[in-house]
């Protein structure tokens, strides 16, 4: 029954967002009195190309249902009236938008003429029950800006720190606003839509339909161009050169039109739209702040000697530099990004009943960045002032299909001749949709790339292995008597000649060895005997590793030639299917008593897979698994000699004895030996090869994970894809005895089904619905979070061991016992409550006795575990032992709103949404991290896949007013509760660990918030929109992790403002517009100037006391008790249409983002307040810091130089004034 159920939701069912869009009005005649003109016949026309027809009922009502959104033209054809064409409605996703059409027989009926005229937009969208804002695509055409975000972030509610950075709306966290393209959610960095190509944005920032599932905050939707009827070429270029310095270039073209048309109609039945564009940056972040640059022969000397002697002392030598040495930059260095989008789209028309539609998408970007740098303060040492040239550079790919298959059934519910309704149900429709995803990713460094082991290699070494002698005193012969313990590694030659990274090698050049040198002596084979010649640990860089003293400059700069040692890539697939139905109920005679209905599902499977290696590392494991099997000399097989004290030789006598090979766990030193073709009881010096001598399949898998060199899933260890189970991590191979360490891909499942009706009762629209989400991690879990293995419950504890289990001690409590594998109970736990043995509970596990010292030990259930240390790595360890299926959630979201017409000229309007979200971040882990829990998982995050959806509660009431003919304001007041937000905790105590720190469903928020909107049409050339913010967004967390460092004080309830709160907030998008009949000179005909401008109040941060170099502690006052200062933005565009020929015309214009060139603030030091200055330098810290510098080899001057190169954070700002000229041709 549950099957059959399941596949009538999955055929019959919907989710997509056009799924209530609809068009509605009523033809009547302006000449008698607004009569309604029934059985008249109504077409509607998207981008000149027929799109649905219909007629109208008894009483002159249209009706088109389950429509795409966008900008459409209708056509009424009535006997004894000319057609009459209303063009430029634009239809928002959603909603029933309402367009009457009035005809006119006056002047008689000339059928060759058709009488067009403009459509008005109507002040008052009664039938609207959400809350944002739609942007059409003339209306982005006329934006100073081509950023999704930015064009978002004029909607009341929606916030952003700067142009294009990320969008919080109405208090929520960034990761709770949602993107959709075409009705299909998309990940937020693979929209790739160019601006040019969309139709309509809409930004939803309350009031959300129970189509829309798995968000919390808002919800970004575009929705993109079609086909015309007719063969169109749009072509885009645009330019900052000679502008600004950031070097920002693009170019597109567009080609739409008819494929096949209609023999008998002559509209188009199949049509394309291709488009693409290639976007350019040289500077894909500018700084608004000046930045500093070494010169290009300064840093040429740096790299030829990065180390400098000083009074017998190393030291890098770029502390060394001043002012001189270095240029003052206008843009980032080595910062080049570029980005390919293709777009297209192919809608058929099968029948006036059936249509289907085809879109892809394509992305391919590439992108150089700076290490180190930071939006915060202290971090990493950036490269930018000497190491830019060795930037690493990030790739993406993306890629998204979409199938949709349309088919209205009918039942319009026309009259029929005789007056009777056809239908109760009418308009009756489903669409099949099918969307797969794919998004690739690698980041490494530009020279070296995949080949790992040129990463950490400077150069070969000729090391040599020699017998290790010691020496005893002989009583009997009154002799001493050398015996061999050990072999040395001695360094007879360094050749850097060979090097992959010559910068690195020249760090060794202050040691003085010359590519000739030989180091012969034998002396410092004699055990505690001084060295006779250098070894490797002397050298400041050898293979795999640099001396961490040389790494930076006075710890603000990245030295010369650092590499990047990361290696990264990643596959992210997402496959949805969605279905929908919708029909209208019309039980009576009069369409006031409408009734529309949806019902639908989706399914999402998504199947992720990433990869992480520093490959520098691997010259150091190497070093040191190579000669793992070869231990030193055992006692009871040294050789001893004799020889007298006064014929003590250094060089003695006594046997050498051949080194002893055991069989040692691993592979990589029985494989690099088949490479070389070396026997097991020969020395290996690693550091004599070469690169190309090592691969990564020499390791085994465990080899590399057990070294933190290497993270993946959803591959194998070497980088291959694996596509099998949790559970294969443990299994052990048959044919090598071992596990192959495969780890599965992270495969979270996510569905939803939904039911809604938006009806009337007495002139109130209500929109009443219910979604069920369902959500599937589809990995395993641990039992317990207090335990890798599962602790025994207290009532199989008692059936086992004996004793009586008090009365408040429930079955499957966990039991803690004063003993290791012990019988004595010490203490009880159901989940974080805790319970001394007699059943009274207590405030903490902080009261049981023994806990501090480590004298309570959990009883575990499986007993092998109390008997092998860390059980997990054991071959009879089994899943069943630690983990758990995911239990998977289900959550009901009611939706209810409401839009009441208080008149023809006012609104009033509210809504109650419970609203959702899968876990957005932390819960991927692994077999292969519990594999290294204990290792692990005390020194860093843990992640937990055990985390529930996050859930908001929203509410809103509003009214919107007219004000004129052409004005009108909306007022509305909403609050929200957001429950169940992740952050961080850390569990106490954890048998191994003692404690860990992981994510957990304990963050609590509110927003408080109130929207003003000023909505002015087109009057005397000017539109406005304009509104404002006042909102108080308080919560426990702001994201994640912000409580990083406070979780061991326990779970804070407290309320703070959020990072994201904005107290004020006023946007405006000014648009001054002249048209071909404006009564100004010919040459400023259809010339439009358009400026966009926010003003906002500071967000928070934490006031410290105590200032440090780059940054500061000690909490002042209360968490995010300081403001930032106030930001004021100002963007325009001026532009010009020049038309020429039928339908074709060239619009150029000239925009500007920042035209004040502000230097708005994003962050402080905390001590100060301010942007520029820590206050380090005036505390007695940095007074004690100048005169510490000051009575050594270094120089306070230079301190001071690379310190003020340092401080000024561009992070701190925001983009400074950037300017483009442009072209759009249309032909």
């Amino acid at each position: 029954m549950k099957r059959t159920l399941l596949l009538f939701l999955l055929v019959f069912a919907a989710f997509t967002v056009f799924a209530q869009t609809a068009l509605s009005g009523k033809v009547i005649d302006i000449d008698n009195n607004k009569e309604p003109l029934p059985f008249a016949t109504v077409q509607i026309f998207k981008d000149g190309a027929f799109y649905q027809g219909a007629n109208t009922d008894l009483d002159g009502n249209y009706y088109f249902s389950n429509i795409d959104p966008g900008t459409y033209d209708i056509q009424v054809d009535y006997t004894g009236y000319p057609p009459t064409k209303l063009t430029g409605i634009p239809v928002k996703a959603g909603q029933t938008n309402f367009a009457d059409v009035e005809v006119s027989g006056e002047g008689g009926v000339n059928l060759d003429v058709v009488v067009v005229k403009g459509f008005k937009v109507p002040l008052i969208e009664q039938d609207n029950t959400t809350s944002g804002q739609t942007v059409t695509s003339e209306q982005i055409r006329n934006l100073p800006t081509r950023n999704i975000n930015q064009i978002a972030s004029i909607t009341a509610g929606a916030s952003s720190a700067d142009e294009g950075g990320a969008i919080n709306i109405r208090g929520s966290r960034s990761n709770a606003t949602d993107y959709y393209v075409d009705g299909v959610r998309v990940s937020s960095n693979s929209i790739g839509i160019p601006d040019s190509e969309i139709e309509q944005l809409q930004v939803i920032t309350g009031g959300v339909e129970a189509r829309y599932g798995d968000v919390t905050g808002g919800i970004i939707s575009v929705t993109t161009k079609g086909p015309s009827n007719s063969f169109n070429v749009n072509a885009e270029a645009e330019t900052s050169e000679g502008l600004d310095a950031y070097g920002n270039s693009l170019v597109g073209l567009s080609v739409n039109g008819p494929i096949l048309r209609s023999k008998k109609s002559g509209n188009s039945i199949l049509g394309y739209r291709f488009s693409g564009r290639y976007t350019y940056r040289e500077d894909d972040d500018p700084s608004g702040v000046p930045l500093y640059r070494a010169k290009d022969e300064v840093i040429a000397a740096l790299e030829a000697e990065p180390i400098t002697i000083r009074n017998g002392q190393p030291f890098v030598a770029a502390d060394f530099l001043t002012q001189d040495d270095v240029n003052v930059i206008e843009t980032r260095p080595f910062e080049a990004s570029d980005v390919l989008n293709l777009n297209g789209k192919i809608d058929a028309r099968l029948s006036d009943a059936i249509d289907v539609s085809l879109t892809g998408a394509f992305g391919q970007g590439s992108n150089q960045f700076t290490p180190g740098s930071t939006s915060g303060a202290g971090g990493r040492s950036p490269w930018r002032l000497l190491n830019a040239q060795h930037n690493p550079t990030s790739n993406t790919q993306n890629y998204r299909g979409n199938f949709r298959f349309r088919h209205r059934l009918g039942g319009s519910g026309v009259a029929d001749g005789d007056g009777a309704a056809k239908s109760v149900i009418q308009n009756a429709s489903y669409t099949l949709q099918f969307t797969l995803e794919n998004n690739t990713s690698d980041l490494a460094d530009p020279i070296h790339g995949d080949n790992f082991f040129d990463y950490g290699h400077v150069g070969t070494f000729d090391v040599d292995y020699i017998p290790v002698y010691d020496f005893r005193f002989d009583t009997t012969s009154q002799s001493l008597q050398p015996f061999q313990i050990d072999y040395r590694e001695i360094l007879r030659s360094f050749d850097p000649s060979t090097s992959s990274n010559p910068t690195l090698t020249n760090y060794n050049n202050y040691l003085g060895f010359n590519d000739g040198d030989v180091f012969t002596s034998d002396n410092y084979g004699i055990i505690n005997i001084g060295s006779g010649g250098p070894t490797l640990d002397q050298f400041a860089a050898v293979n795999g590793r640099t001396q961490a003293l040389f790494n930076d400059s006075w710890g603000f700069h990245r030295n010369v030639g650092a590499v990047y040692n990361l290696y990264q890539k990643a596959d992210n697939d997402i496959y949805t299917f969605q279905a929908n139905a919708a029909f209208e109920i019309v039980p009576g005679s009069s369409d006031k008593s409408r009734h529309s209905v949806q019902f639908g599902v989706i399914y999402e499977q998504r199947t992720n897979r990433g990869y992480s290696l520093n490959p520098s590392g691997l010259w150091t494991v190497g070093r040191q698994l190579a000669n793992i099997h070869i231990p030193s000399v055992a006692e009871d097989n040294r050789v001893v000699d004799s020889i007298a004290i006064n014929e003590l030789n250094f060089n003695a006598n006594a046997a050498v004895v051949a080194p002893t090979v055991t069989d040692q766990d691993g592979q990589f030193y029985r494989a690099v030996r088949e490479r070389l073709g070396i026997p097991l009881d020969q020395h290996i010096n690693i550091d004599g090869l070469n690169p190309d001598d090592l691969s990564l399949d020499m390791f085994s898998a465990r080899e590399l994970t057990f070294n933190n060199l290497l993270d993946y899933f959803g591959y194998d260890y070497l980088g291959n894809e694996f596509d099998g189970t949790f559970d294969d991590f443990f299994t052990i191979d048959p044919s090598t005895g071992e596990r192959a360490f495969n780890v599965a891909p992270n495969r979270p499942i996510y569905a939803a089904a939904y039911l809604q009706d938006k009806f009337t009762i007495n002139k109130m629209i209500f929109r009443v619905g219910v979604r069920v989400d369902r959500y599937d991690a589809n990995t395993r879990v641990l039992k317990d979070p207090y335990s890798l293995y599962e602790i025994i419950g207290a009532d199989d504890f008692h059936a086992n061991f004996g004793g009586e289990r008090p009365g408040s001690i429930g079955e499957d409590y966990a039991v803690y016992t004063s003993e290791d594998n012990g019988t004595e109970v010490q203490a009880y736990r159901n989940g974080d409550d805790w319970f001394l043995p007699n059943g009274t509970p207590v405030n903490g596990a902080q009261e049981i006795e023994g806990i501090r010292t480590g004298l309570v030990f959990p009883k575990y259930a499986n007993s092998a575990v109390h008997e092998v240390a860390n059980f997990i790595k054991d071959d009879e360890f089994t899943v069943e032992t630690s983990f758990k299926d995911y239990e998977v959630q289900f959550n009901v979201m009611p939706r209810l709103a409401f839009s009441f017409p208080i008149s023809e000229d006012a609104n009033f309007f509210a809504h109650y949404d419970v609203l959702l979200q899968r876990p957005p971040s932390g819960t991927l882990a692994t077999a292969l991290d519990y594999f290294f829990f204990v290792e692990r998982a005390g020194g860093s995050t843990f992640n937990n896949p055990a985390l529930r959806p996050e859930r908001t509660v929203d509410y809103e009431v509003g009214f919107k007013t007219r004000l004129s003919e052409t004005s009108a304001l909306t007022i509305a007041a909403y609050y929200k509760e957001m429950r169940d937000m992740i952050q961080l905790r850390t569990y106490f105590p954890v048998p191994l660990v003692n404690q860990y720190t992981t994510y957990d469903n304990q963050d609590f928020g509110t927003v408080k918030g109130f929207n003003l909107t000023y909505d002015l049409r087109r009057t005397a050339n000017f539109t406005v929109n304009a509104n404002y913010t006042l909102q108080f967004a308080d919560g426990t967390g702001s994201d994640a992790n912000s409580q990083q460092g406070l979780t061991n004080r326990g779970n804070l309830r407290t309320l703070f403002p959020l990072n994201f709160d904005e107290r004020h907030r006023i946007n405006l998008v000014l648009d001054y517009r002249l048209d071909k009949n404006s009564n100004v000179p010919k040459f400023l005909h259809n010339v439009g100037a358009n400026l966009q401008t926010s003003a906002v109040t500071g967000r928070p941060y934490t006031a410290t006391f105590l200032p440090s170099e780059l940054g500061g502690s000690g909490t002042q006052g209360a968490i995010n008790g300081a403001r930032k200062p106030f930001n004021f933005t100002l963007n325009g565009q001026i532009n010009k249409d020049i038309f020429f020929g039928k339908g074709s015309y060239v619009n150029i214009y000239f925009r500007v983002s920042n035209i004040l060139d502000r230097r708005n603030v994003l962050n402080v030091y905390s001590a100060t307040g301010s942007a520029d200055d820590p206050g380090f330098l005036q505390s007695s810290f940095g007074r004690d810091q100048l005169e510490s510098i000051s009575g050594t080899s270094r120089e306070v001057d230079s301190y001071l130089a690379s310190y003020s190169w340092r401080v000024l954070n561009p992070g701190f700002f925001t983009l400074p004034r950037r300017m483009f000229i442009g072209a759009i041709f249309s032909l």
